[in-house]
Parts: structure tokens; C-alpha cells; sequence
């Protein structure tokens, strides 16, 4: 069973994602919109180029949103992509 398969674990991440949206003052329906492509991308990089780097791509793609007033959702499907087809060369 994956995360998104596990009620327990969503309920959880909807709990923490209010709080989360409280705290910082954000319009509680931006998760909502965003919440499958970015856990997607997530996956996606942590399954496939990295880990860690997951996490902090999201980051990255929320930063890169605010500067350029981008579609979060554009840039995922971008990174996704990018994702998708990275091969790692020492």
C-alpha cells in the first residue's frame, strides 16, 4: 500500500497541511489545487533521481512560482518531465 493509499496517513498530511496554511497565512484551498501534481513530482524524484532532493525541489518549484507568477502545475508537469527522463553521469 502506498501513502496515497493509506486513509490514516492522508488524514494526517490534510491535518498538517492546515496547520501548516494557518501558520503562514495562506489561502486554505492552495493545497487543494496543487496537491496531486506535486505529489506526483514528489514520487516521481524520489523514486527516481532523488531522495532527498524531493523535497527541496518542491521548494524550489514553490520559490521559482512566486518570483515568475507561474502555474505551480506548469512547473511541476516541466519537472516532472525533467524528472522523468534525468540520468545520473559520474
Amino acid at each position: 500500500m502506498t501513502r496515497k493509499d493509506d486513509p490514516l496517513a492522508m488524514k494526517k498530511m490534510d491535518a498538517w497541511l492546515n496547520e501548516v496554511n494557518s501558520l503562514l497565512g495562506l489561502e486554505p484551498t492552495l493545497i487543494a489545487t496543487y496537491q496531486k501534481p506535486l505529489l506526483e513530482l514528489i514520487s516521481t524524484i524520489a523514486h527516481g533521481p532523488s531522495r532527498p532532493g524531493a523535497p527541496l525541489t518542491a521548494f524550489l518549484l514553490g520559490y521559482a512560482s512566486a518570483q515568475s507568477n507561474e502555474d505551480p502545475a506548469k512547473l511541476a508537469s516541466k519537472l516532472e518531465d525533467l524528472a522523468a527522463n534525468f540520468s545520473f553521469s559520474e
